[in-house]
């Protein structure tokens, strides 16, 4: 029997959800780099945060002008600016970040490191429970929007 010429049929594939643990993974990763970097956590990082000065946190919005001068306060050895008086001394935003990843670089390689190794065991650990809810999802409708 000769073969078939016709056109052959194209996989059709579900729409995969947002992992809920890859959001909560991505969202520590991201915290772990902002506050090597920035010495902030993401969130006040992009909103800006309450208190910005102490402790030579930076926002986005200080990351987008490097040429900005912030003044550090000698007697309580953080930075603030240059209005709130004392003895200062001034700082690029530049060097705020390479101060920050001096004394948080450590830290912040330590979590790089061990949040994606630890969610890889969650996740193996956790498979049989993980499928079962998202089993759950399907069933429900609500696997193509959402899966842990």
């Amino acid at each position: 029997m000769a073969r078939r010429k016709g056109r052959k049929m194209t996989r059709r594939r579900r729409k995969q959800g947002v992992s809920l643990l890859n959001v909560a993974e991505t969202v520590m990763l991201a915290n772990a780099t902002t506050q090597t970097l920035f010495n902030t956590n993401a969130y006040n990082f992009v909103v800006g945060g309450a208190g910005f000065g102490a402790g030579n946190q930076i926002t986005l919005r200080e990351l987008f002008d490097p040429t900005q001068v912030v003044a550090q306060r000698a007697s309580a050895g953080g930075f603030g600016y240059s209005g709130q008086g004392g003895n200062t001394q001034s700082a690029s935003t530049f060097s705020l970040v390479q101060s920050n990843l001096k004394e948080n670089w450590i830290m912040g390689a330590g979590q790089m490191i061990l949040i994606p190794l630890t969610f890889k065991a969650i996740k193996a650990v956790g498979r049989p429970g993980i499928s079962k809810i998202n089993g759950m999802l399907r069933k429900v409708g609500l696997a193509t929007t959402v899966k842990v």
